[in-house]
């Protein structure tokens, strides 16, 4: 055998070594992040049963980054980040002139709502009918109008519902924010 023939001859073998070599280099870097994924879920998990929601979100980003590939550096006070990015807006809202109409079985829930702040505000508000004990028997929720309301602004808006006994109704809206 001639020094080409065995040259022939061990390229396919070091081919395969080094295929092999960085299968298992992939292998083992899946598993170890499987491995951190698994230890990520359960964090995740009891910081739900402890009702600590937005660590167990900063932890669920965290799993989804090494996912996709990317590194995620969790928020150190995420309840923090969150009462000063989505404060609610909703007390600058004003609704009047709200009316049920049914027709037969269906109905709409229409008004007018005016924007009393000084900002543009975007979201969505809700509307929850209670039964003379105070109990919720319905809700629903929608977008403000045409993606936003200006300072001073007031827009129609209706809502489609349902028939059913109540005895009165009242808007709410955590996510009514600065657009």
């Amino acid at each position: 055998m001639n020094k080409e023939d065995l040259h022939k001859k061990e390229g396919p073998t070091k081919m395969k070594k080094c295929i092999i070599a960085i299968f298992l280099v992939l292998l083992l870097s899946a598993c170890s992040n499987e491995a951190k994924i698994e230890k990520l879920e359960e964090e995740r998990d009891d910081l739900i049963r402890q009702g600590n929601y937005l660590e167990a979100t900063e932890v669920q980003k965290e799993i989804n980054g090494i996912v996709s590939g990317d590194e995620y550096e969790r928020d150190p006070n995420p309840k923090e980040t969150a009462e000063k990015r989505y404060q609610s807006r909703f007390e600058d809202l004003e609704f009047s002139n709200t009316k049920v109409n049914y027709n037969s079985i269906t109905g709409d829930l229409t008004g007018e709502i005016t924007n009393n702040g000084n900002k543009t505000l975007d979201g969505y508000f809700s509307v929850y009918f209670f039964d003379k004990n105070g109990t919720i028997v319905n809700d629903y929720m929608t977008h403000i109008p045409e993606g936003g309301i200006n300072p001073g602004e007031t827009k129609y808006f209706s809502i489609p519902i349902n028939k059913f006994d109540y005895s009165y109704y009242e808007f709410q809206g955590e996510t009514i924010i600065e657009n």
